[in-house]
């Protein structure tokens, strides 16, 4: 009789300890604010460690229909309804949860109360455009209202905030002025919704989403133009203060990456080589990199830069092009250094008189002539001439 009367007193205080350890639920709406016609469901939320039978709701201190789940759908008329409330109207809404034990009930605490809001005015809609920018990007947030409604403003919420920004219903921003007010570092993706303000608050908008580069890398090359043997410089420069972790060449053909310096140097071969190609070529490749803390984020690529490669035929061929190749060059290049024919005796000169032979003698007949021609000069420097002369001069190059 003493065991079975211990059992008992054993029993009952164990369910007076499990009567003890029930939790208070939470009660959440979503969304917080809907019109007549719009739909808001009603979680009541218990501890993942008891069993729980069935959920109460209280709607304006009006208990809902019996043995409800723990999530419960109702429309704005519906919750109208059940409230004894007209338009607009703030909601109170509370819930509590029932465990059994044995052949006992247990109920729960009354969670803290949420309010939902019905009202008669339609929700606004947002358009963000472009949905991806970088840092120094705009973009526009379009907080659309109904037509037959007339407000000055519109309220934006970033990042489900408490506290609205209120803009103009069209706003420009930058990429910095949405991270700014974010109070977060690129990159980033923000949350944004609007609502507009006429005797009460409508209901929010849908949700949109702007995500926010670093902004794309700058690639330069030294020189542009390179044979299989020389070298090109290629620096991957960052136009912001973020962190670099890592720098990538990336080759449009055969569309393959490789990770480098930010600052790297490499021979006309090797670029042959990693775009599987052979002189004279044209190589495209553009860079991106890869920031500190920021996991698996890559930044945009670079603009494409082209890298001449010449085999070294094409390079004698085009120093070949710049060069004189015929008489009638020389000629042109060094008769502009000898004196013009005039009859004025002012000068006390003949006419001069050239003949050039051998071709691709360059500069150095130029040079020649014109030492020739100061000499005779200088000789005839104070005679005065009163019968015409000619002096021919001869340049032969062999």
């Amino acid at each position: 009789m003493a065991r079975h009367l211990l059992l008992i007193i054993l029993f009952y205080s164990f369910q007076e300890i499990n009567l003890q350890d029930l939790s208070q639920p939470k009660v959440t709406v979503s969304p917080p604010m809907i019109t007549e016609t719009d739909s808001v469901t009603l979680t009541c939320q218990t501890p993942p460690s008891v069993i729980v039978s069935q959920c109460d709701f209280y709607i304006a201190n009006q208990k809902a229909s019996k043995d409800v789940p723990c999530v419960l759908t109702l429309t704005g008329t519906e919750l109208l309804k059940m409230a004894h409330v007209t338009l607009p109207a703030e909601v109170k809404v509370r819930c509590f949860y029932t465990v059994q034990i044995g052949a006992i009930n247990s109920m729960s605490a009354d969670s803290d109360t949420s309010t939902i809001t019905v009202n008669n005015l339609l929700p606004p809609q947002l358009r963000v455009n472009p949905p991806v920018i970088t840092e120094t990007d705009s973009v526009t947030l379009n907080c659309q209202i109904p037509s037959s409604v007339s407000v000055t403003g519109c309220y934006f919420r970033i990042l489900r905030e408490k506290r609205a920004k209120l803009f103009s219903c069209l706003k420009t921003l930058t990429g910095n002025e949405l991270l700014s007010l974010m109070r977060q570092s690129s990159p980033a993706s923000v949350e944004v919704t609007c609502f507009y303000l006429l005797s009460h608050q409508s209901p929010e908008s849908n949700m949109s989403s702007i995500t926010i580069h670093s902004p794309p890398p700058e690639l330069s090359v030294n020189p542009p133009v390179i044979t299989e043997t020389d070298s090109v410089t290629l620096n991957c420069q960052t136009t912001s203060s973020v962190p670099v972790a890592e720098c990538f060449l990336y080759f449009i053909s055969p569309k393959t990456a490789k990770e480098v310096s930010c600052l790297h140097t490499m021979t006309g071969t090797e670029l042959l080589s990693m775009t599987h190609q052979s002189s004279p070529a044209e190589v495209e490749v553009t860079c991106y990199h890869t920031l500190k803390n920021k996991g698996q984020y890559r930044s945009p690529l670079s603009k494409v830069i082209h890298i001449s490669i010449q085999s070294p035929d094409e390079r004698i061929t085009t120093m070949t092009q710049i060069m004189p190749t015929s008489s009638e060059t020389i000629a042109s290049s060094t008769s502009a250094l000898l004196p013009v024919t005039t009859r004025n005796p002012t000068s006390q000169l003949s006419k001069w008189k050239l003949l050039v032979a051998a071709p691709a003698c360059g500069a150095t007949v130029g040079i020649i002539v014109l030492g020739v021609a100061l000499v005779c000069a200088k000789r005839r420097s104070g005679k005065r001439f009163h019968n015409r002369s000619q002096a021919n001069v001869m340049v032969t190059c062999r």
